[in-house]
């Protein structure tokens, strides 16, 4: 009878709780031992969305975003690149992928369907259990510097695009509002590094 009562309750006060896999928590929710992992993890996502964002800026002076959207993912490559040096593996995906390689890992795969289209403040980011390692999920939030490649497409120019076009045929990483999740930065960390 209770959980009948919990779930009218739900339907009626339009609450949706999102079911997790065993092994999945909320950053808080995380237990104690997997804390430290999700700190180094966070320094290096910060790593990577610095890189991002110096790069879109430094693209963005200089040619505006038809120049940007022709190198916003190379300094993030590097990145990931020094990272597996290390055995961890990482990078961007989302729900509506620009570039199909970035496709969501399987664990992270249902969180990235269940939070599509929510706004970013309300979503702190997830860790996994993966056995010997930890996956962590951070969200990005669609900044206003990042509308005018991800932004409505009647608010693109043509130069973005047609590079679009040609270098995404399949895009669907654009329609973004500021605040929503664009996207997801993800981590794959050994439990215990060599």
């Amino acid at each position: 009878m209770c959980v009948r009562h919990v779930a009218l309750t739900m339907v009626l006060t339009g609450t949706m709780l999102t079911a997790q896999a065993p092994g999945t928590w909320t950053i808080k929710e995380a237990p104690a031992n997997l804390q430290p992992l999700i700190a180094r993890a966070d320094l290096m996502i910060a790593t990577m969305h610095d890189s991002v964002l110096h790069e879109l800026a430094g693209a963005l002076d200089a040619g505006g975003a038809d120049k940007a959207i022709l190198s916003c993912h190379i300094e993030s490559v590097l990145v990931t690149q020094r990272f597996a040096r290390e055995g961890i593996a990482g990078g961007r995906t989302s729900d509506r992928l620009r570039n199909p390689t970035n496709a969501p890992r399987a664990w992270a795969a249902p969180l990235v369907k269940s939070y599509a289209g929510r706004m970013a403040r309300d979503i702190d980011g997830f860790a996994v259990d993966l056995g010997d390692r930890v996956g962590v999920l951070r969200p990005i939030s669609e900044r206003s510097i990042c509308a005018s490649c991800h932004g409505p497409t009647e608010h693109l120019s043509a130069t973005v695009r047609q590079e679009l076009a040609e270098r995404y045929p399949a895009d669907q990483a654009v329609g973004f509002k500021v605040g929503e999740i664009r996207g997801w930065y993800w981590l794959e960390l050994p439990k215990h590094p060599r």
